[in-house]
């Protein structure tokens, strides 16, 4: 153990400048040299932190490239240190990026859903569904999403047009989408729904990623549920526009009206994206250099950049070796078992429970408005504690308890307390802020933009195959009691908490080793080679000034 110590320590050494080249730097005019980690100005050999400004994340080749780099180096602090110019600046980020990313979220979730309020407004006799057939429709969704989640991935980092690439996307699936009204049977409609899930895998990690790029790590929670909250607040409108689609008795079916319009809807958010969303701080197109130079210099301490454009094999390599990241995989798939199973067959409980089909879709909205509240509460909460883990914790619990509700007051699909079984639906949807939460730990304790990237598509092909388990929890043969699917809720969610607790253990042991090795450096060392990580494009396990958040 202490060889292996003493080998980190000799990495960090290497890393380190001589004195005489930390006197070059002094020298220098140029007034973002402090960032510079080239090796004209550190050690040569493995302790080279960049080779060249392409190696580098795009932010530094902005701030060292500029033709105004003293001036704007000047108007960006100043903005920094006004209070005032400082809380608009932030103002502005936020009014530039919430609403496009929230509108992203709440149609992808709706539009992965629309499905579930269509098996009650007549899709399934209108189509001839029979058996396990709506069941494997939910899943071929999420086969697609499975298909083609690195390669979008892979795709969005090397074009480096975020906003563009999604917003094609979105405009793709909103098409897709409208065409489901088309269909008249299982073949049409599996092949729209594998398609749908072609063009929405590259949503989340796309939008992990800007949250990554514009915020502090203690912003980053309450952002991330702030679009994230959009999943809840589909179940409210969609719930409502469902329920008053379904008075429609015309030749054309309700269902078929239900996705043309919220694919149209989609198609125009869709351009929207592609028009107004900034691709990272660098490229934002409505902010002065000035600005852009405050924005970057904000998110500083974070240690983890913007973006690179290069794909870098040993960062996707060290995202494989990564414990951490393959216990948030196991997490994201112990959570979205559940997810796949209540988000298709949330309506179709209801009516189990004795209440009409129209009734169902009503009473859909009030679970959505708890998990309105669970969502924000728990981004707010988790950024104010600076702590995800006891939070997500906090959100889990609920559905654990709804889901044994269900199994004890309606153990054969006959209702023994349709009150109690109608509160306990309202509490199902609580676990899903443990997954916004889930995103804010990848945007919080992932540095090097290659393995973000990595970390991000693992992360979602996960939330894929537990979707797809989750689809198939809840069996046709089981209806109208679907035990399976409710037993299955409680084994995972339990299973989902134990995993969430060593998450936490790993993340504070790594917290400790970096403090080990920076009590090892003297506070000149410290001070110049933290500047130079911070745009460095390098991973969260080779810096040891990056801070992870339990």
């Amino acid at each position: 153990m202490a060889e292996k110590d003493n080998m980190s320590s000799s990495r960090i050494d290497n890393l380190l400048p001589e004195k005489s080249d930390i006197r070059i730097e002094q020298e220098k005019t140029q007034p973002f040299a402090a960032l510079d980690g080239r090796n004209n100005s550190v050690a040569t050999g493995e302790g080279v932190i960049v080779e060249s400004l392409a190696d580098a994340d795009e932010a530094l080749a902005f701030l060292e490239n500029h033709p105004r780099a003293a001036e704007i180096a000047q108007e960006g602090n100043a903005i920094l240190e006004d209070p005032k110019r400082l809380k608009k600046l932030q103002l502005k980020i936020d009014l530039t990026i919430a609403p496009l990313l929230a509108g992203v979220y709440f149609l992808q979730y709706l539009d992965k859903t629309t499905i579930s309020y269509a098996a009650v407004m007549g899709i399934r006799t209108d189509a001839h569904l029979v058996g396990q057939d709506y069941s494997d429709l939910s899943m071929l969704f999420y086969i697609g999403f499975l298909a083609t989640e690195f390669p979008t991935q892979y795709i969005a980092q090397r074009l480096s047009r975020l906003s563009l690439y999604l917003g094609c996307n979105i405009m793709l699936w909103g098409v897709v989408l409208a065409c489901h009204a088309a269909c008249n049977d299982f073949a049409s409609l599996a092949v729209c729904r594998t398609l749908l899930g072609v063009f929405e895998a590259c949503v989340a990690p796309i939008l992990v990623l800007i949250i990554a790029m514009w915020y502090k790590k203690a912003e980053q929670g309450r952002r991330v549920s702030w679009f994230y909250v959009c999943n809840s607040g589909t179940q409210i409108v969609g719930g409502a526009l469902a329920y008053g689609v379904s008075f429609a008795h015309r030749k054309f079916a309700s269902w078929r009206i239900f996705f043309v319009a919220v694919g149209a809807a989609t198609v125009l958010v869709g351009f929207l994206v592609a028009l107004l969303l900034p691709d990272s701080p660098v490229k934002a197109k409505r902010f002065t250099d000035a600005e852009k130079v405050a924005a970057l210099l904000r998110v500083k301490d974070n240690q983890s950049g913007t973006q690179n454009a290069h794909l870098k094999r040993d960062q996707i390599f060290q995202t494989f070796k990564d414990v951490r990241i393959w216990l948030v995989c196991l997490c994201t798939m112990l959570g979205s078992i559940p997810n796949g199973g209540i988000s298709n067959f949330s309506s179709i409980l209801l009516t189990t429970f004795g209440y009409s089909s129209q009734e169902a879709l009503v009473m859909s909205m009030p679970a959505g408005a708890i998990g309105v509240v669970f969502v924000l509460l728990s981004g707010w909460l988790s950024d104010r504690w600076k702590d995800r883990s006891s939070v997500m914790l906090i959100c889990i619990i609920p559905t654990i308890l709804s889901a044994a509700l269900m199994i004890g007051l309606d153990p054969n699909g006959v209702p023994q307390n349709k009150a109690g079984l109608l509160a306990a639906s309202f509490l199902s949807g609580t676990f899903g802020a443990s997954f916004m939460l889930l995103l804010a730990w990848n945007a919080s304790n992932i540095a090097g933009h290659s393995k973000k990237v990595t970390a991000n598509a693992m992360t979602l092909v996960s939330f894929a195959v537990g979707n797809i388990l989750g689809t198939q929890t809840f069996q046709n043969k089981q209806a109208p009691g679907y035990i399976s699917g409710k037993v299955s809720i409680v084994a995972t969610l339990v299973a989902l908490c134990c995993a969430v607790l060593v998450l936490r253990f790993l993340n504070d042991r790594l917290n400790k080793q970096n403090a080990r090795k920076l009590a090892e450096m003297s506070e000149e060392d410290r001070e110049v080679l933290k500047e130079k990580m911070a745009f460095a494009d390098r991973t969260d396990r080779d810096n040891p000034f990056f801070v992870y958040t339990h």
